[in-house]
């Protein structure tokens, strides 16, 4: 056989072009590498690192997608805490992340991108979270504004009628979101036994679910404990579009006005919230401090970082 004749492609081994895949991690992408070869066809669902951007998924069976179906669990939430009557639960797009990483059988990282964000905010208010899971949530780090450039003319320490309530309704909110996350990932993450890292955001940057390898384990040995919880509750009780959030504790920090000098921005109204299970106990300052420090980057970030060093307002909140 004549030397040109071989493709020099054919001879790399299956270990390096998965390395090329995980590089790639564009679940899109790797999907239309399968149709070039059979051999690519058989390595693709083999990849390990994948991301996942959710543009707009629609199911055969339905006329929704699987972002609509995720803010109509928003909103049910909002209603089931305002009152006591359950609405019913919709049925679950067929097309959803669950549905499309059937296909891959060995993903260790990964990755889901929303198409946007869930919170609706007073004109001007920009909020950013970040929260663990495990089984429920572990942590939630909050930091927002509302307004750049100008302050507040309510003062959160002596309007509790005021300020003070926005942001608990801003803490709720963002809770409500992350929790309803995690709710639809619990399905993804026991059907691939393999993952030790998922991070779930939006395009938009405004929250992020991240899980370990511990709390992946966690969240799949649940089975047991969910059941009979199911069997304590009677229907109609509880929200089941979203992961049941536990009573909380939330150190709350706020400015009317703080002044970021690396950013050169007047932030009005900046407010940090951290938020951990009561059950867990009382955080450290280190471990505090650790929680917020990875959780923004920019602007956020310096902001969070200059709030850990003001007064913390402590408050306390019942499972919902």
């Amino acid at each position: 056989m004549h030397p040109m004749s071989e493709d020099a492609f054919d001879r790399l081994p299956d270990a390096l072009i998965l390395v090329v895949f995980n590089s790639v991690a564009d679940i899109k992408t790797l999907i239309r590498c399968r149709a070039v070869s059979k051999r690519f066809n058989s390595l693709v669902p083999q990849a390990e690192t994948l991301v996942l951007k959710v543009d707009r998924v629609i199911s055969a069976d339905s006329d929704g997608s699987f972002f609509l179906s995720f803010l109509k669990s928003i909103f049910r939430s909002l209603h089931h805490i305002i009152s006591p009557k359950s609405l019913p639960i919709q049925p679950r797009p067929h097309n959803s992340p669950t549905q499309i990483l059937r296909g891959f059988d060995r993903i260790r990282n990964l990755e889901i991108e929303l198409p946007g964000g869930d919170l609706c905010l007073e004109k001007g208010a920009v909020l950013k979270w970040k929260a663990e899971f495990g089984k429920s949530l572990k942590s939630c780090v909050i930091m927002g504004y509302r307004g750049l450039g100008e302050g507040e003319e309510v003062d959160f320490g002596g309007d509790m009628d005021g300020g003070l309530k926005v942001r608990v309704v801003w803490t709720i909110s963002a809770l409500i979101a992350a929790s309803a996350r995690h709710y639809l990932l619990k399905e993804l993450i026991k059907e691939h036994r393999a993952l030790e890292r998922l991070v779930l955001r939006d395009r938009d940057g405004e929250g992020t679910v991240v899980m370990d390898k511990k709390a992946l384990r966690e969240c799949r040995d649940e089975d047991g404990e969910e059941e009979h919880e199911e069997e304590e509750v009677e229907s109609g009780e509880r929200d089941k579009s979203r992961t049941k959030v536990p009573a909380v504790q939330m150190r709350m920090r706020h400015e009317p006005l703080l002044e970021l000098e690396g950013c050169g921005v007047r932030m009005g109204g900046a407010t940090l919230v951290v938020v951990t299970p009561i059950k867990n106990g009382r955080r450290t300052v280190a471990e505090e401090v650790g929680l917020v420090s990875g959780a923004f980057e920019g602007m956020f970030g310096e902001a969070a970082g200059t709030l850990l060093k003001t007064r913390t307002y402590l408050l306390e909140m019942n499972s919902f």
